[in-house]
């Protein structure tokens, strides 16, 4: 695989360096995707997650990445251009998921981190990048006609709540596994305690899991919880 990397930025600098900008998350990919699964990447950013899931599912599965901020899905889609040989079995969406459509402004830190565009503006996150169009994974999942999704990952500053309240009816169907990253700041700048990201998936019949070093995964303890964590969840 081909990924094209800004090494004045945070990300692009991790990526070049140490191969990735968090391992753990693409360890538990490389054990769950399959050749020919279906894994939709929501904040997709630069594609790092993008071209892990291609390598992984093949030219027989599908990968979906959604990214809105206009600067970085041009740079997803150039990474996902230097690696032709997967084009056909890859969707790039200029959208923002939530649990409804809208439209809403995005926002990011000043700084080299490319990595925290949030819609949440806060003492943080307050320049402005670009307006965005938001839907829902349920519209998009009834529009272009989905029959399977093996594996959602969410990392969405904040929105991952949204994001699954918008994809509630897909999830009860289709019953992906479910990857997300929980930061304890940002669901408060969205106006929510993390729990309730929690409360969601084990109310729709997850298997709540830490994942940790390397990829190892261990059950979570909802008493005290990281103030920042990427979380696994199967369906029961």
């Amino acid at each position: 695989m081909v990924f094209k990397v800004d090494l004045s930025k945070g990300m692009g600098n991790a990526i070049y360096w140490r191969g990735a900008h968090d391992w753990g998350p693409l360890f538990v990919l490389e054990s769950i995707l399959k050749k020919g699964a279906t894994f939709i990447d929501i904040g997709a950013n630069q594609g790092e997650y993008t071209l892990w899931g291609l390598r992984k599912v093949g030219l027989e599965g599908m990968v979906v990445a959604y990214e809105p901020s206009n600067a970085i899905f041009q740079q997803l889609e150039e990474n996902i251009r230097l690696n032709p040989q997967y084009t056909q079995a890859v969707k790039t969406r200029k959208l923002g998921l939530s649990n409804k459509p809208g439209k809403l402004k995005l926002y990011t830190k000043s700084g080299s981190n490319e990595g925290v565009n949030s819609i949440f503006p806060s003492e943080e996150h307050d320049v402005f990048l670009n307006e965005i169009n938001l839907s829902t994974l349920d519209k998009e999942v009834e529009t272009l006609g989905w029959k399977r999704i093996d594996c959602l990952k969410i990392d969405v500053e904040g929105a991952e709540l949204n994001v699954l309240l918008g994809a509630e009816k897909t999830i009860h169907k289709l019953r992906p596994i479910i990857i997300t990253e929980i930061s304890k700041s940002s669901c408060e700048a969205a106006g929510y305690d993390p729990k309730k990201i929690l409360q969601f998936l084990e109310n729709h019949h997850y298997k709540l899991n830490i994942i940790g070093l390397r990829g190892k995964i261990r059950p979570i303890n909802k008493d005290t919880i990281p103030d920042f964590f990427n979380l696994i969840a199967f369906p029961i």
